[in-house]
């Protein structure tokens, strides 16, 4: 039988990331022993920095995104790896009032040896695994422990089979929801199905989800594990769309040292390809210190507009080249 799923919903608890339910669940383990697996998809302490005096964010220089703050006190950018010291104050104002916002891995690990210290803690993430051999001596004591939880990231989620694994809660199903991506829902769907799988497949098991968003599709199918529900209403929303499977994604992609070169090409490309619906040209975040745009176009020849953009691009080389551009044609992207 498939385990029994709780959505919790967080805009009625006062604990983050441990819900006063998950903590429940988790002292009767401590007390009578058993495993759970703690999922949440963001690594480090806090995944922002923030001043309450100026409202500064630290952020990368490379890349548009916030640093991530990791245990041994260092900033880290997540895409490009650059790193700089916390520090005690704002480098902006000055001020000691700095906030970490949100939680990741490294957080929950704390949490957890604050709350119920019984339960060994195992952390599987790119930060606590970095090669094979961790990965299988992490599995391993997980495998012998008695009492014991195994946090992580998604690489908690996916083919691993353990015994006794009576709880299995994601902390916070919301990461991967709020991500500009027709898939982002999909994505959710498939993390908290794959993880619910995970409990109870040797003895009666429970799952919890913590969401500020019950009452998203995701979350609402998962926890009633109704597959066929969810792909129902996905595909329904993608054909109204022009998503695939109903039709095909072109996307192109341009990046380069100033963010107006790289829009005039895409501006350019799409004048050039009057045949077909074209979506943009949009910017989209800078990474390792270069401007990106992109261009989607939605098709049901996409071969003909990946080939027609090609040789426009071709065309346009030299030009690119000048102005240190740098183009990627993708047909039916991962990831928009």
């Amino acid at each position: 039988p498939l385990p029994t799923v709780r959505v919790v919903d967080l805009r009625h608890e006062t604990s983050y990331p441990l819900s006063t339910p998950l903590l429940a669940e988790l002292g009767r383990l401590a007390e009578g022993g058993g495993k759970a697996i703690l999922l949440l998809n963001r690594r480090g302490v806090a995944p922002a920095l923030h001043c309450r005096a100026c409202g500064a964010t630290r952020r990368c220089p490379n890349c548009d995104v916030a640093f991530t703050l990791h245990g041994d006190g260092t900033l880290r950018c997540h895409h490009c790896g650059a790193r700089e010291p916390a520090g005690e104050t704002c480098p902006a104002c000055g001020s000691p009032e700095l906030a970490r916002i949100g939680a990741g891995t490294q957080r929950l690990e704390r949490e957890l040896e604050k709350h119920v210290p019984e339960l060994e803690r195992i952390r599987l993430d790119a930060d606590a695994v970095a090669n094979p051999e961790q990965l299988r001596d992490a599995l391993e004591r997980f495998a012998r422990a008695e009492r014991a939880v195994l946090v992580g990231t998604q690489m908690v989620a996916k083919g691993h089979h353990f015994p006794g694994v009576e709880l299995a809660a994601v902390v916070d199903a919301d990461t991967g929801l709020g991500l500009p991506d027709f898939r982002a829902e999909e994505r959710t769907f498939q993390l908290l199905t794959q993880l619910a799988g995970r409990s109870g497949r040797d003895a009666p098991g429970r799952v919890l989800v913590q969401t500020f968003q019950p009452e998203s599709r995701a979350v609402e199918h998962a926890a009633r594990h109704d597959v066929a529900g969810f792909l129902a209403g996905e595909l329904e929303r993608r054909r109204a769309l022009g998503y695939p499977p109903f039709r095909h994604l072109v996307r192109v992609l341009v990046s380069g040292p100033e963010l107006a070169d790289a829009t005039r090409a895409l501006e350019e490309l799409k004048a050039g390809l009057p045949d077909f619906v074209l979506l943009g040209p949009a910017p989209l975040l800078r990474l390792r210190g270069r401007h990106r745009a992109q261009l989607v176009g939605k098709t049901d020849r996409p071969r003909a507009l990946a080939s027609r953009a090609a040789a426009l691009l071709a065309a346009a080389a030299p030009a690119m080249r000048r102005a240190g551009l740098t183009a990627v044609v993708d047909v039916d992207p991962q990831s928009v």
